[in-house]
Protein backbone atom coordinates (compact mmCIF):
# COMPACT_ATOMS: atom_id res chain seq x y z
CA UNK A 1 0.00 0.00 0.00
CA UNK A 2 3.09 2.64 0.73
CA UNK A 3 4.74 1.35 -2.56
CA UNK A 4 1.26 2.22 -4.24
CA UNK A 5 1.01 5.45 -2.86
CA UNK A 6 4.90 6.35 -3.88
CA UNK A 7 4.20 5.52 -7.61
CA UNK A 8 1.33 7.42 -8.19
CA UNK A 9 3.30 10.86 -6.72
CA UNK A 10 4.93 12.81 -9.49
CA UNK A 11 8.76 13.30 -10.01
CA UNK A 12 8.68 16.35 -8.02
CA UNK A 13 6.29 15.01 -5.45
CA UNK A 14 9.00 12.52 -4.92
CA UNK A 15 11.72 14.74 -4.77
CA UNK A 16 9.22 16.64 -1.93
CA UNK A 17 8.95 13.17 -0.29
CA UNK A 18 12.30 12.41 0.21
CA UNK A 19 13.42 15.95 1.48
CA UNK A 20 10.41 15.71 4.00
CA UNK A 21 12.03 12.28 5.08
CA UNK A 22 15.46 14.21 5.23
CA UNK A 23 14.19 17.12 7.30
CA UNK A 24 12.52 15.05 9.66
CA UNK A 25 15.88 12.80 10.12
CA UNK A 26 17.60 15.55 11.20
CA UNK A 27 15.09 16.54 13.57
CA UNK A 28 15.38 13.79 14.85
CA UNK A 29 19.31 13.12 15.36
CA UNK A 30 19.18 16.80 16.75
CA UNK A 31 16.68 15.66 19.25
CA UNK A 32 18.77 12.34 20.08
CA UNK A 33 22.33 13.40 19.76
CA UNK A 34 23.04 15.15 23.22
CA UNK A 35 21.80 11.35 24.80
CA UNK A 36 23.18 8.89 22.20
CA UNK A 37 27.18 9.88 23.63
CA UNK A 38 25.87 8.73 27.11
CA UNK A 39 23.90 5.76 26.08
CA UNK A 40 27.36 4.56 24.21
CA UNK A 41 29.32 5.20 27.52
CA UNK A 42 27.12 3.88 29.72
CA UNK A 43 27.20 1.21 27.39
CA UNK A 44 30.98 0.22 27.14
CA UNK A 45 30.93 1.14 31.21
CA UNK A 46 28.44 -1.70 31.73
CA UNK A 47 30.19 -3.83 29.22
CA UNK A 48 33.46 -3.59 31.04
CA UNK A 49 32.06 -4.29 34.62
CA UNK A 50 30.45 -7.21 33.16
CA UNK A 51 33.64 -9.18 33.14
CA UNK A 52 35.18 -7.45 36.23
CA UNK A 53 33.61 -10.61 37.98
CA UNK A 54 35.97 -12.89 35.82
CA UNK A 55 38.95 -10.91 36.50
CA UNK A 56 37.97 -10.84 40.22
CA UNK A 57 37.91 -14.45 40.56
CA UNK A 58 41.53 -14.76 38.36
CA UNK A 59 43.42 -12.03 39.66
CA UNK A 60 42.02 -12.11 43.83
CA UNK A 61 41.19 -15.99 44.40
CA UNK A 62 43.64 -19.30 44.48
CA UNK A 63 43.07 -22.82 45.15
CA UNK A 64 43.75 -23.93 48.76
CA UNK A 65 44.48 -27.01 50.52
CA UNK A 66 44.32 -27.55 54.29
CA UNK A 67 45.75 -30.44 55.51
CA UNK A 68 45.12 -32.45 59.16
CA UNK A 69 48.04 -34.58 60.53
CA UNK A 70 48.26 -36.53 63.72
CA UNK A 71 51.33 -35.27 65.68
CA UNK A 72 51.88 -38.49 67.06
CA UNK A 73 52.62 -40.87 63.80
CA UNK A 74 52.13 -37.49 60.63
CA UNK A 75 48.74 -39.60 59.67
CA UNK A 76 46.12 -37.74 57.75
CA UNK A 77 42.46 -37.45 60.35
CA UNK A 78 40.03 -38.52 58.04
CA UNK A 79 36.17 -37.19 58.60
CA UNK A 80 36.24 -34.28 60.25
CA UNK A 81 34.97 -30.67 60.01
CA UNK A 82 37.15 -28.17 58.89
CA UNK A 83 35.59 -24.76 58.65
CA UNK A 84 37.58 -21.88 57.29
CA UNK A 85 36.51 -17.84 57.37
CA UNK A 86 38.62 -14.97 55.66
CA UNK A 87 39.15 -12.51 58.50
CA UNK A 88 41.45 -10.15 56.83
CA UNK A 89 41.85 -9.25 53.22
CA UNK A 90 44.99 -8.84 51.08
CA UNK A 91 43.87 -6.98 49.01
CA UNK A 92 43.93 -3.02 51.22
CA UNK A 93 40.36 -2.16 51.81
CA UNK A 94 41.19 1.06 54.25
CA UNK A 95 40.67 4.83 54.83
CA UNK A 96 42.47 7.46 56.78
CA UNK A 97 41.24 7.74 60.96
CA UNK A 98 41.61 10.94 61.49
CA UNK A 99 38.90 11.83 63.59
CA UNK A 100 39.17 9.02 66.08
CA UNK A 101 38.44 9.42 69.63
CA UNK A 102 38.28 12.90 68.74
CA UNK A 103 33.66 13.49 68.39
CA UNK A 104 33.06 15.07 70.93
CA UNK A 105 31.44 12.04 73.48
CA UNK A 106 32.09 7.97 73.98
CA UNK A 107 29.20 7.08 72.22
CA UNK A 108 30.21 8.46 68.99
CA UNK A 109 33.84 7.49 69.44
CA UNK A 110 32.59 4.32 69.80
CA UNK A 111 30.51 3.90 66.74
CA UNK A 112 33.05 5.50 64.77
CA UNK A 113 35.75 2.69 65.93
CA UNK A 114 32.53 -0.50 65.34
CA UNK A 115 32.31 0.75 61.91
CA UNK A 116 36.02 1.15 60.58
CA UNK A 117 36.74 -1.91 62.14
CA UNK A 118 33.73 -3.95 60.41
CA UNK A 119 34.85 -2.59 56.89
CA UNK A 120 38.42 -1.73 56.93
CA UNK A 121 41.59 -3.57 57.06
CA UNK A 122 43.51 -0.69 56.93
CA UNK A 123 44.54 2.74 58.50
CA UNK A 124 45.89 6.37 56.99
CA UNK A 125 47.31 8.54 60.22
CA UNK A 126 48.31 11.88 60.12
CA UNK A 127 51.98 12.99 60.02
CA UNK A 128 51.51 16.63 58.58
CA UNK A 129 54.28 18.63 59.59
CA UNK A 130 52.91 21.69 60.93
CA UNK A 131 50.48 19.74 62.82
CA UNK A 132 52.62 16.78 63.87
CA UNK A 133 55.56 19.38 65.51
CA UNK A 134 53.99 23.06 65.06
CA UNK A 135 57.06 23.85 67.52
CA UNK A 136 60.76 21.95 66.72
CA UNK A 137 61.41 18.83 68.84
CA UNK A 138 57.82 19.55 69.99
CA UNK A 139 55.42 16.58 68.97
CA UNK A 140 52.00 17.27 69.86
CA UNK A 141 50.22 14.86 67.60
CA UNK A 142 52.51 11.83 68.86
CA UNK A 143 50.29 11.04 71.94
CA UNK A 144 47.54 10.51 69.86
CA UNK A 145 49.21 9.00 66.70
CA UNK A 146 50.44 5.97 69.37
CA UNK A 147 47.14 5.72 70.95
CA UNK A 148 45.74 5.23 67.78
CA UNK A 149 48.18 2.46 66.71
CA UNK A 150 47.95 0.62 69.61
CA UNK A 151 44.34 0.15 68.89
CA UNK A 152 44.83 -0.37 64.53
CA UNK A 153 47.52 -2.92 66.24
CA UNK A 154 44.81 -4.88 68.31
CA UNK A 155 42.13 -5.06 65.79
CA UNK A 156 44.77 -6.18 62.73
CA UNK A 157 44.54 -3.27 61.13
CA UNK A 158 47.50 -2.42 58.86
CA UNK A 159 48.95 1.53 59.37
CA UNK A 160 50.27 3.68 56.70
CA UNK A 161 51.68 7.52 57.26
CA UNK A 162 50.25 10.28 55.44
CA UNK A 163 52.51 12.66 54.69
CA UNK A 164 56.41 12.69 55.09
CA UNK A 165 56.89 15.49 52.45
CA UNK A 166 54.32 18.15 51.40
CA UNK A 167 54.86 21.74 50.86
CA UNK A 168 51.62 22.88 50.73
CA UNK A 169 50.90 25.10 53.92
CA UNK A 170 49.59 22.11 56.28
CA UNK A 171 52.87 20.81 55.52
CA UNK A 172 55.33 23.24 56.11
CA UNK A 173 55.79 24.10 60.00
CA UNK A 174 56.11 27.72 60.63
CA UNK A 175 59.67 27.44 62.35
CA UNK A 176 61.02 26.10 59.15
CA UNK A 177 64.18 27.79 57.97
CA UNK A 178 63.04 29.23 54.54
CA UNK A 179 65.68 31.23 53.97
CA UNK A 180 68.64 29.21 54.11
CA UNK A 181 67.92 25.94 52.17
CA UNK A 182 70.81 23.23 53.22
CA UNK A 183 69.78 23.96 56.20
CA UNK A 184 66.22 23.27 55.38
CA UNK A 185 67.31 19.73 54.10
CA UNK A 186 68.73 18.90 56.66
CA UNK A 187 65.85 19.26 58.72
CA UNK A 188 63.49 17.46 56.28
CA UNK A 189 66.03 14.76 55.74
CA UNK A 190 66.10 13.94 59.61
CA UNK A 191 62.11 14.17 59.80
CA UNK A 192 62.29 12.05 57.17
CA UNK A 193 64.47 9.23 58.83
CA UNK A 194 63.64 9.93 62.38
CA UNK A 195 59.72 9.26 61.70
CA UNK A 196 60.51 6.20 59.56
CA UNK A 197 62.66 4.67 62.32
CA UNK A 198 60.82 5.34 64.93
CA UNK A 199 57.53 3.63 63.67
CA UNK A 200 59.98 0.89 61.76
CA UNK A 201 58.14 -1.86 63.52
CA UNK A 202 54.79 -0.65 63.60
CA UNK A 203 54.24 1.29 59.88
CA UNK A 204 55.23 -0.15 56.66
CA UNK A 205 53.45 1.67 54.23
CA UNK A 206 54.35 5.74 53.66
CA UNK A 207 52.84 7.76 51.26
CA UNK A 208 56.37 9.80 50.71
CA UNK A 209 56.00 12.60 48.49
CA UNK A 210 52.12 14.24 48.41
CA UNK A 211 51.12 16.13 44.91
CA UNK A 212 55.04 16.55 43.81
CA UNK A 213 53.97 17.65 40.25
CA UNK A 214 51.13 20.03 41.56
CA UNK A 215 53.27 22.07 44.04
CA UNK A 216 56.69 24.02 44.63
CA UNK A 217 59.88 21.42 45.42
CA UNK A 218 61.35 21.66 48.73
CA UNK A 219 64.57 23.74 48.85
CA UNK A 220 64.40 24.82 45.45
CA UNK A 221 65.38 21.47 44.52
CA UNK A 222 64.49 20.15 40.82
CA UNK A 223 61.46 18.12 40.45
CA UNK A 224 63.09 14.80 40.11
CA UNK A 225 65.29 15.03 43.51
CA UNK A 226 62.68 16.83 45.56
CA UNK A 227 60.84 13.33 45.46
CA UNK A 228 64.16 10.91 44.66
CA UNK A 229 66.11 12.00 48.21
CA UNK A 230 62.71 11.87 50.14
CA UNK A 231 62.67 8.04 48.83
CA UNK A 232 65.98 7.45 49.58
CA UNK A 233 66.46 8.67 53.12
CA UNK A 234 63.21 6.76 53.83
CA UNK A 235 64.21 3.41 52.00
CA UNK A 236 67.72 3.68 54.53
CA UNK A 237 65.24 4.09 57.27
CA UNK A 238 63.58 1.11 56.69
CA UNK A 239 64.48 -0.38 53.47
CA UNK A 240 61.15 -3.32 53.93
CA UNK A 241 58.65 0.07 54.26
CA UNK A 242 56.41 0.29 51.40
CA UNK A 243 56.73 3.43 49.73
CA UNK A 244 54.72 5.66 47.84
CA UNK A 245 54.53 8.74 45.36
CA UNK A 246 50.84 10.21 45.43
CA UNK A 247 49.10 12.73 43.43
CA UNK A 248 45.82 13.64 41.97
CA UNK A 249 44.03 14.69 38.63
CA UNK A 250 45.02 11.19 37.47
CA UNK A 251 41.83 8.76 36.73
CA UNK A 252 40.18 9.43 34.12
CA UNK A 253 42.65 12.53 32.97
CA UNK A 254 46.07 10.74 32.31
CA UNK A 255 46.63 7.64 30.65
CA UNK A 256 50.22 7.99 30.48
CA UNK A 257 51.18 10.95 28.69
CA UNK A 258 51.14 13.49 31.43
CA UNK A 259 53.66 14.93 34.06
CA UNK A 260 53.04 12.56 36.93
CA UNK A 261 53.50 9.49 34.74
CA UNK A 262 57.33 11.02 33.39
CA UNK A 263 58.16 11.95 36.82
CA UNK A 264 57.63 7.91 37.80
CA UNK A 265 59.53 7.00 34.69
CA UNK A 266 62.21 9.34 35.39
CA UNK A 267 62.77 8.46 38.84
CA UNK A 268 62.24 4.71 37.83
CA UNK A 269 65.35 5.31 35.66
CA UNK A 270 67.29 6.44 38.50
CA UNK A 271 66.53 3.29 40.65
CA UNK A 272 64.82 5.44 43.15
CA UNK A 273 63.14 3.08 45.78
CA UNK A 274 59.86 3.58 45.50
CA UNK A 275 57.13 0.52 45.22
CA UNK A 276 53.64 2.02 44.82
CA UNK A 277 52.15 4.63 43.15
CA UNK A 278 49.29 6.16 44.69
CA UNK A 279 46.07 7.78 42.92
CA UNK A 280 44.20 10.27 44.53
CA UNK A 281 40.30 10.01 43.23
CA UNK A 282 38.44 13.17 44.20
CA UNK A 283 39.92 15.72 41.53
CA UNK A 284 37.76 17.18 39.43
CA UNK A 285 35.43 17.39 43.11
CA UNK A 286 32.17 16.20 41.54
CA UNK A 287 33.24 14.00 38.37
CA UNK A 288 31.75 10.83 37.92
CA UNK A 289 34.58 9.15 36.05
CA UNK A 290 33.86 6.48 33.71
CA UNK A 291 34.66 3.00 34.51
CA UNK A 292 36.68 2.72 31.06
CA UNK A 293 38.79 5.87 31.65
CA UNK A 294 39.69 4.68 35.30
CA UNK A 295 40.66 1.11 33.65
CA UNK A 296 42.46 2.56 31.01
CA UNK A 297 44.13 5.07 33.32
CA UNK A 298 45.31 1.66 35.84
CA UNK A 299 46.61 0.10 32.38
CA UNK A 300 48.59 2.41 31.43
CA UNK A 301 50.41 2.91 34.87
CA UNK A 302 50.66 -0.75 35.11
CA UNK A 303 53.20 -0.59 32.48
CA UNK A 304 55.55 0.53 35.16
CA UNK A 305 55.36 -2.56 36.60
CA UNK A 306 54.47 -1.04 40.65
CA UNK A 307 51.88 -1.49 42.61
CA UNK A 308 49.02 1.28 42.32
CA UNK A 309 46.67 2.46 45.56
CA UNK A 310 43.90 4.61 45.29
CA UNK A 311 44.73 6.42 48.09
CA UNK A 312 42.38 8.91 48.14
CA UNK A 313 38.64 8.53 47.35
CA UNK A 314 35.79 10.53 48.18
CA UNK A 315 32.64 10.58 46.04
CA UNK A 316 30.53 12.91 47.53
CA UNK A 317 26.39 12.92 48.19
CA UNK A 318 26.13 16.68 48.55
CA UNK A 319 23.46 17.82 46.12
CA UNK A 320 25.90 19.50 43.49
CA UNK A 321 25.57 18.48 39.48
CA UNK A 322 27.28 15.06 38.53
CA UNK A 323 29.98 16.98 36.08
CA UNK A 324 32.11 15.03 32.57
CA UNK A 325 30.54 11.58 32.62
CA UNK A 326 27.70 9.94 30.40
CA UNK A 327 26.09 10.01 34.01
CA UNK A 328 23.98 13.15 34.52
CA UNK A 329 21.93 14.27 37.64
CA UNK A 330 22.77 15.40 40.87
CA UNK A 331 25.06 13.72 43.17
CA UNK A 332 22.90 12.48 46.61
CA UNK A 333 23.60 9.40 48.68
CA UNK A 334 21.93 6.58 46.43
CA UNK A 335 24.42 8.26 43.33
CA UNK A 336 27.35 8.29 46.29
CA UNK A 337 26.84 4.14 46.96
CA UNK A 338 26.41 3.31 43.02
CA UNK A 339 30.04 5.15 41.64
CA UNK A 340 31.66 3.81 44.76
CA UNK A 341 30.49 0.02 43.74
CA UNK A 342 31.54 0.23 40.48
CA UNK A 343 34.83 2.13 41.37
CA UNK A 344 35.71 -0.75 43.89
CA UNK A 345 34.76 -3.09 41.35
CA UNK A 346 36.34 -2.64 38.58
CA UNK A 347 39.97 -1.32 41.07
CA UNK A 348 39.21 -4.85 42.79
CA UNK A 349 39.24 -6.50 38.91
CA UNK A 350 43.19 -5.04 38.11
CA UNK A 351 45.83 -6.95 39.18
CA UNK A 352 47.98 -3.80 39.67
CA UNK A 353 45.68 -2.40 41.95
CA UNK A 354 46.60 -3.35 45.56
CA UNK A 355 44.26 -1.14 47.63
CA UNK A 356 41.23 1.41 47.59
CA UNK A 357 41.47 4.19 50.62
CA UNK A 358 38.30 5.96 51.60
CA UNK A 359 39.38 9.88 52.87
CA UNK A 360 36.85 10.48 55.62
CA UNK A 361 34.87 7.82 56.89
CA UNK A 362 32.10 10.25 58.37
CA UNK A 363 30.49 13.56 56.86
CA UNK A 364 31.59 15.00 60.43
CA UNK A 365 34.71 15.65 59.51
CA UNK A 366 34.60 15.04 56.17
CA UNK A 367 37.36 17.51 53.55
CA UNK A 368 34.44 17.25 50.98
CA UNK A 369 30.65 17.82 51.98
CA UNK A 370 28.84 14.68 52.07
CA UNK A 371 32.15 12.76 51.58
CA UNK A 372 32.15 9.97 53.78
CA UNK A 373 30.23 7.03 54.64
CA UNK A 374 28.67 7.88 57.31
CA UNK A 375 26.47 10.68 57.88
CA UNK A 376 27.61 13.17 60.46
CA UNK A 377 25.26 11.40 63.38
CA UNK A 378 27.16 8.33 62.47
CA UNK A 379 24.14 6.47 60.87
CA UNK A 380 25.33 4.56 57.54
CA UNK A 381 24.20 5.72 54.07
CA UNK A 382 23.79 3.57 51.96
CA UNK A 383 27.58 3.68 50.30
CA UNK A 384 27.87 1.92 53.78
CA UNK A 385 26.15 -0.89 53.33
CA UNK A 386 27.15 -1.55 49.81
CA UNK A 387 30.64 -1.12 50.34
CA UNK A 388 30.07 -3.88 53.03
CA UNK A 389 28.08 -5.90 51.25
CA UNK A 390 30.89 -6.54 48.72
CA UNK A 391 34.09 -6.82 50.75
CA UNK A 392 32.04 -8.77 53.99
CA UNK A 393 29.45 -10.53 51.60
CA UNK A 394 30.42 -10.41 48.34
CA UNK A 395 34.16 -10.97 47.88
CA UNK A 396 33.66 -13.59 51.19
CA UNK A 397 35.45 -16.59 51.49
CA UNK A 398 33.60 -18.37 54.76
CA UNK A 399 32.68 -22.70 54.72
CA UNK A 400 33.40 -26.06 55.74
CA UNK A 401 34.14 -29.51 54.50
CA UNK A 402 34.87 -32.93 56.05
CA UNK A 403 38.82 -34.25 56.03
CA UNK A 404 39.12 -36.53 53.20
CA UNK A 405 41.02 -39.57 53.13
CA UNK A 406 44.32 -37.64 52.82
CA UNK A 407 43.27 -35.31 55.73
CA UNK A 408 42.38 -32.25 53.16
CA UNK A 409 39.95 -30.25 51.68
CA UNK A 410 40.18 -28.18 48.97
CA UNK A 411 38.33 -24.65 48.11
CA UNK A 412 38.88 -21.66 46.44
CA UNK A 413 39.09 -18.58 48.29
CA UNK A 414 40.31 -14.87 48.63
CA UNK A 415 43.47 -14.33 49.11
CA UNK A 416 44.04 -13.17 52.81
CA UNK A 417 44.51 -14.33 56.50
CA UNK A 418 41.76 -16.97 57.13
CA UNK A 419 41.08 -18.84 60.74
CA UNK A 420 40.61 -22.04 60.30
CA UNK A 421 38.47 -24.03 63.05
CA UNK A 422 38.72 -28.00 63.23
CA UNK A 423 35.96 -29.92 65.46
CA UNK A 424 33.75 -27.10 66.11
CA UNK A 425 35.96 -24.90 67.51
CA UNK A 426 38.51 -27.28 69.17
CA UNK A 427 41.39 -26.41 67.40
CA UNK A 428 42.38 -23.17 65.88
CA UNK A 429 44.35 -21.88 63.04
CA UNK A 430 45.61 -19.18 61.32
CA UNK A 431 46.42 -19.61 57.51
CA UNK A 432 47.94 -16.68 55.27
CA UNK A 433 46.97 -17.08 51.68
CA UNK A 434 49.23 -15.22 49.84
CA UNK A 435 49.70 -14.41 46.04
CA UNK A 436 52.30 -16.11 44.56
CA UNK A 437 52.83 -18.74 47.09
CA UNK A 438 51.68 -22.49 46.99
CA UNK A 439 49.31 -21.83 49.80
CA UNK A 440 49.09 -25.58 50.96
CA UNK A 441 48.88 -25.83 55.01
CA UNK A 442 49.49 -28.70 56.74
CA UNK A 443 48.15 -28.62 60.26
CA UNK A 444 49.21 -30.70 62.93
CA UNK A 445 46.90 -32.04 65.67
Amino acid sequence: MKLAFYKKLSRWGKVGFFIFLIINASFIFLLLSPIIPNLIGQYRDDQLLAGCNDRIQQYRTTSIEIKLENSTDGTPIEGWNVSFDLIKHEFIFGCNIYAFDSLGNATLNEAYRNYFKNLFNFAVLPFYWKAYEPNEGNFVVEPWVNDTIDWCIQNNITLKGHPLVWTRSYGIPDWLPLDNDSLMLETLENRINSLVYKYRDTIQYWDVVNEPVHTETFAQLSRLDHVLLPLEWANSSNPSADLTVNDYGILGHDFGNGPFYQLLSDLKSENAPFDSIGMQAHEPRTDWIPATEIWNTLEAYSQLGKSIYITEFTPISAPVPITNSWKKGIWSEAAQAEFARRFYTVCFSHPSVKGVIWWDLTDAVSWLEGGGLLRADLTPKPVYDTLNQLINTEWDSLGSQISNSTGGIHFKGFYGVYNVSVQNGAYNFFCSVESGKSNQFILTI
